[in-house]
């Protein structure tokens, strides 16, 4: 339970995944669709405003305003506009919210398709949607429409993809021929115009790793490389790399070579953010997507704090980083995982299951919660440069409204 104070420093916490929702699916299912509203619809207005005497805040945010957008799936950011889902029975419903609290559109989706991701073209951010093909209705084809973050508009799609979302970024594959059997081939898709880059199905030699932003990683050649969306519609994988990392020179297995978004990652959108590389949880580099430039090794998870820039990474060692990876702190961890980062501060989670909040420049321990406190516990997901900030509950996630949405 989220509800125990151990020490001045830390707070007792499980962290548990607010709701677990399977993706859409591909599977030879003749049910019927439920009836539903496809169409993201303009709302505009605040979310509502929440108790927050219910809510045991983390000192940082005690005095803020909190709304409950009604999420119950980690939410993505960018451009400062956050989007996820709530559900009510066999219907999600996506809402996106702006760094003020106002809801800016929703739209809704059969259960089975929580599959999405938010992406750029180069001049405005996308929201990627899957849906089941309205032609056939019936599970088992899967399409994907992008609109614009802030407006909802409808800038491409529905577009034929083999099977569910796959991620990371605008990544579908065609899901497993058993129960428990590894995703098929992939594809990646334009964040411009939706048409497939690349396809694993065609080009069998390579493995696409995800898009970010309209940053696609691939495994070709005994390389991890990064190409510009732009390149690969005008050329494919004839056009020069931005930039490429010999899969030897890090021993990684690249049949099992992955990458995975950091969390916080300010940037990410303009190529100033990092990806995580690598075959598992111990092996994972840390690699600026604008250049390829190694920002640290050994990893298991990494978040860079938005206001300071830096990057705070568990490994063998819990350290902090500057942005051109020098180090500014490190010691020894044992069993620690990073829960959220924001405003000078990272938190992380102990092997006793409590919640630490640590300095990202010195790595010093400082207190996370008024241990008179009661209510629900929730835990910084992110926190902005401007105050707003994303808080995880046991079962919903909440908006802590940014300094021009709270006055």
């Amino acid at each position: 339970m989220r509800s125990r104070v151990t020490s001045p420093v830390c707070i007792g916490v499980v962290l548990t995944a607010a709701v677990v929702l399977s993706a859409c699916s591909s599977g030879q299912q003749t049910e019927l669709l439920p009836d539903y509203e496809p169409e993201p619809q303009q709302v505009n207005s605040p979310a509502v405003t929440t108790d927050t005497s219910d809510l045991r805040l983390p000192l940082q945010l005690a005095e803020g305003q909190v709304v409950a957008p009604g999420w119950r799936t980690p939410p993505h950011t960018a451009d400062g506009v956050s989007l996820s889902a709530e559900h009510h029975e066999d219907v999600l419903t996506f809402r996106a919210v702006d760094a003020t609290g106002t809801v800016l559109w929703e739209a809704q989706r059969p259960l089975s398709c929580t599959g999405f991701t938010l992406t750029s073209d180069g001049d405005q951010y996308l929201a990627v949607l899957t849906d089941i093909d309205a032609e056939v209705q019936t599970f088992g084809h899967t399409v994907a429409s992008g609109y614009d973050l802030h407006s909802g508009e409808q800038i491409w799609g529905p577009v034929e993809v083999p099977g569910p979302h796959q991620g990371p970024g605008t990544v579908f594959a065609s899901p497993p021929e058993a129960a428990m059997g590894s995703n098929g081939p992939k594809v990646v898709l334009d964040p411009a115009t939706g048409e497939v880059l690349l396809d694993e199905r065609n080009t069998q030699d390579i493995r696409i790793l995800g898009e970010f932003y309209a940053t696609i990683l691939v495994a070709h050649d005994g390389d991890v490389k990064a190409y510009a969306a732009s390149t690969l519609a005008d050329s494919g994988l004839d056009g020069d790399p931005q930039w490429s990392l010999p899969i030897a020179d890090h021993q990684w297995d690249e049949e099992q070579l992955s990458v995975s978004v950091p969390s916080p990652n300010p940037g990410l959108e303009d190529d100033a953010g990092a990806v995580l590389i690598g075959t598992d949880s111990t092996d994972r580099a840390l690699v600026r997507l604008g250049d390829g430039q190694l920002l640290a090794e050994e990893l298991s998870d990494a978040g860079q704090d938005p206001s300071s820039q830096t990057w705070v990474t568990l490994g063998q060692e819990l350290s902090g980083y500057d942005t051109e990876g020098e180090l500014l702190f490190q010691e020894p961890q044992e069993g620690l995982e990073l829960v959220g980062v924001g405003a000078a501060i990272a938190y992380v989670e102990n092997p006793d299951g409590d919640i630490e909040a640590r300095n990202v420049i010195t790595g010093a321990l400082s207190r996370s919660y008024d241990p008179q406190d009661t209510g629900e516990l929730v835990v910084p997901h992110m926190i902005e440069t401007d105050g707003a900030a994303i808080l995880e509950g046991p079962d919903s996630y909440y908006l802590v409204p940014g300094a021009e949405g709270s006055e």
